[in-house]
């Protein structure tokens, strides 16, 4: 597990700041909402099967 976290945590160190919020990104806009959450479904489906492999990984 913290080999994951730790690969996790460099992912995000070496991401820019500027990919987070370029030019056009409204987040005032009626439908932004939806779209942030249909960007991270992907994300969350992917951290979840990670930890229920890792739940579920015979221990030893």
């Amino acid at each position: 597990m913290k080999k994951t976290a730790f690969t996790f945590a460099l992912m995000a160190m070496l991401l820019s700041n500027p990919l987070f919020a370029h030019p056009g990104h409204d987040h005032s806009a009626a439908d932004s909402g939806l779209v942030h959450l249909l960007w991270l479904v992907p994300v969350i489906i992917a951290a979840a099967v990670l930890v229920f492999k890792e739940i579920t990984a015979p221990k030893g």
